[in-house]
């Protein structure tokens, strides 16, 4: 009996602490996009790189030009410890993504909320409409 009651302890501890173990969604989906738009990782391998990563802000995009062309780096300290490069085609590509998703949310929140929705329109006048003192909808050619 004590070696189950053991592992369970051991179990109980592990969900635990990968309950406690947060992330940040948003950066998250943003190395996703990243890499889905084209953005290559790139691993610090000499002190030099790990001097100038630790300048750049973190979780930013930031357009730095290298022979004219402008380049997207993106410096990831916490999850990863890398850089994400990509052109201004894979930037492009990054915005359209992004927006597109913006989009999507703001539509979804607009949903839930929309005062012009038939059942949020229904709620409000069911709720504090006194058909007494109208009478019959018929009265006025509604069908009902």
């Amino acid at each position: 009996m004590k070696p189950v009651r053991s592992i369970l302890a051991i179990l109980a501890i592990g969900g635990l602490l990968a309950a406690c173990h947060g992330y940040d969604p948003k950066t998250e989906s943003k190395r996703d996009m990243l890499a889905d738009s084209g953005f290559k990782v790139v691993s610090l391998k000499t002190p030099g790189q790990a001097a100038s990563f630790k300048k750049l802000p973190p979780h930013k995009l930031v357009r730095k030009t290298y022979n004219g062309k402008p380049i997207w780096v993106y410096a990831d300290p916490t999850m990863c410890g890398c850089l994400y490069m990509g052109n201004q085609d894979n930037y492009n590509a990054y915005i359209k993504e992004a927006s597109k998703q913006m989009m999507t949310t703001a539509m979804r929140a607009n949903f839930a909320d929309d005062p012009y929705s038939p059942t949020g329109m229904d709620n409000a006048v069911d709720s504090d409409w006194d058909w007494g003192e109208w009478g019959n909808p018929g009265y006025y050619g509604l069908n009902y």
